[in-house]
């Protein structure tokens, strides 16, 4: 081989040099022209004489900005032997001071700093390095840049430091704080504190208190003042065990306007994309119609529409394990008894007691014991709610009971009146096992009285927990979309089910999301024993914008301080407070521009 072409395969073509290479490195006196973007290189020259741990933390977080710490190790012994000497003309000069209480204060604080600094080399045997920090400052124009420059500077000196620009050092300055870690000597005069490895170990900017799994899913990015513009990585499956996260489960809290349906969107579509399989209870404005199509999954219209769901039909299940010694229908029978009192609500116990019975005849008259194996019947041999209609019409003729006569009243518009379509007739849902996002609309009930959309509410939430529990194997999450719908103050048994999923719902490799804009609903006398535990069971809570009636509960539910019940009060659209386990951030909610099309055509989020 020649000895030129040695060379060259020693060394990269030009070609792959420009790759790496900026187009163009301009050093001027204070800045610098990297290509077509303006930088400038700070040193910080002047430091507080005592710092809190994180105190490099916000202004290496500011966006722009790097920051790089050097540390050279220096000799005990002669910085200790400094030490004594300068101690020594520190006293004399506060011996002879002329220069008041003022003077005095500071001779004396600097004779207290440098006894800590020997205390912690000397009695606690601490490394001590000459210390030099240097931050460089980039943007796309030179006006962006220096309003970027002076927020550093504000950050800085709000702190207690200085930081000044290298003059006619940008070059040895970018190549200190760049990545190749040079630090030049004619720096090093810049470094003007010796300090001990403690200091440097609180100052270093990797000691945010954020938000980082590690895996799961990128939520946004973080407001807190110690992690400005610091991902949040959120992983509600699999996390540290640090953390405190004991389950799977997601609270969303906000009023209208907060951008509490924008952040379920994100959160789903991203545990989407990583294999979950989602599972949506819409039940007012059609929210989540267009992302269902978008990413083609099964949009049903459960309002009235084509999809029917039979709540005499219980699940396709030889056993259910939640419910040990009961068979699938006699288990399922207590459920149904829940949907009808929410469809008829304020029945006597005399009325209670009969349409029990009624119910009993019904799947007796379809030849059904309350041992059978729900898989061998097909679902048109199921009865449904005109059977029942049917069963209490005849006792009513034949015994003549008025509470009989009650209850074919109140059954007549579900069995044979206008909303018939919703119950009377078998499932024709088909929601293939394959299926991985599933929205159940009910915006078509909207004039319906209160007791139907809370009753079909109840129903659906009932199908989607039966398809949860058919498979432990793959992830899946359950979303009760303004679950404030389902609570009736006269039957706490709809919360009462809604936690029992809370709580067992793990146990299927699954996670309940609630997202709610009454907070209050949950925790009312009559159905505070069961809807607090709904909200406070879940591990991950986000709460967006509050109003004050909702932070009034709030405060007591997660401990809110002052700050954060300001902050609340005031935040922006898709901002807000996470707390996930033992931690707790500020964090705004983004989505990527390829998400966006995936939002309602109307919302102000696009």
């Amino acid at each position: 081989m020649s000895k030129m072409r040695a060379v060259e395969s020693r060394y990269p073509t030009n070609a792959l040099k420009n790759i790496f290479a900026p187009a163009a490195l301009d050093f001027g006196p204070q800045q610098i022209r990297i290509a077509d973007q303006w930088a400038k290189v700070y040193a910080i020259q002047a430091f507080p004489p005592a710092v809190e741990a994180g105190w490099l933390t916000a202004a290496a977080n500011l966006p722009g900005v790097t920051l790089s710490l050097h540390a050279l190790p220096e000799d005990p012994l002669t910085i200790v032997q400094d030490l004594n000497r300068r101690m020594g003309q520190l006293a004399g000069q506060l011996a002879v001071s002329k220069g008041g209480p003022l003077q005095a204060q500071r001779l004396e604080r600097q004779i207290q700093d440098a006894q800590m600094l020997l205390h912690q080399i000397d009695a606690e045997q601490q490394s001590v390095f000459r210390v030099g920090v240097f931050l460089v400052v980039t943007a796309p124009d030179s006006s962006t840049g220096e309003r970027l420059a002076r927020r550093l500077e504000a950050s800085l000196a709000a702190q207690g430091m200085r930081a000044r620009p290298l003059v006619f050092l940008q070059e040895e300055g970018l190549r200190a704080a760049g990545p190749w870690g040079l630090f030049d000597t004619s720096l090093q005069g810049r470094a003007p504190q010796t300090w001990p490895v403690s200091t440097i170990a609180s100052a270093w900017p990797f000691g945010s208190g954020g938000i980082n799994h590690g895996a799961g899913i990128v939520l946004g990015h973080e407001l807190d003042q110690h992690a400005v513009g610091e991902l949040v990585l959120l992983d509600r499956w699999n996390p540290p065990p640090e953390t405190g996260i004991n389950n799977k489960n997601v609270n969303l809290l906000s009023p209208p306007g907060g951008g509490k349906t924008f952040a379920a969107i994100v959160m789903l579509l991203r545990e989407w994309a990583l294999g979950a399989k989602i599972y949506i209870l819409d039940p007012e404005k059609r929210e989540y119609q267009h992302v269902c199509r978008g990413v083609g999954g099964d949009w049903l219209n459960a309002g009235g529409g084509l999809t029917r769901i039979n709540p005499f039909q219980p699940p396709a299940m030889k056993t259910m394990d939640e419910h040990v010694g009961l068979s699938p229908l006699a288990a399922h029978t207590q459920w149904l008894q829940t949907f009808l009192h929410l469809l008829m609500p304020g029945l006597t116990p005399m009325e209670q007691a009969l349409l029990a019975g009624a119910v009993r005849e019904t799947y007796e008259a379809a030849s059904i014991p309350m041992a059978v194996d729900p898989t061998t019947i097909p679902n048109t041999e199921w009865p449904h709610i005109a059977h029942l209609y049917a069963v209490c019409q005849r006792h009513a003729e034949t015994e003549g009971l008025s509470e009989w006569k009650t209850l074919v009243a109140l059954l007549q518009e579900a069995a044979v009146g206008a909303l018939a379509p919703l119950w009377a007739g078998p499932s024709t849902v088909r929601v293939d096992a394959t299926a991985d996002f599933v929205v159940a609309d009910l915006m078509d009930l909207q004039t319906a009285p209160h007791a139907v959309k809370r009753a079909q509410y109840f129903n659906v939430l009932g199908y989607f927990w039966n398809l949860i529990r058919r498979d432990k194997s793959e992830r899946k999450i359950l979303v009760a979309d303004e679950a404030w719908m389902l609570i009736d103050p006269q039957n706490p048994d709809t919360l009462r089910f809604l936690k029992e999923v809370a709580k067992v719902i793990r146990g299927y490799n699954g996670s309940l999301m609630v997202a709610t804009q009454n907070v209050f609903d949950f925790l009312a006398p009559a159905v505070q024993a069961d809807g607090e535990p709904v909200l406070t069971s879940a591990a991950i809570n986000l709460l967006l914008r509050q109003d004050q009636k909702n932070l009034d509960y709030l405060i007591h539910l997660f401990h809110l301080s002052d700050a954060e019940q300001d902050k609340l009060l005031n935040a922006h659209r898709g901002e807000g407070l996470l707390i996930a386990g033992n931690q707790r951030t500020w964090i705004k909610v983004e989505g990527a521009p390829h998400e966006m099309a995936f939002m309602p055509p109307d919302r102000p989020d696009k």
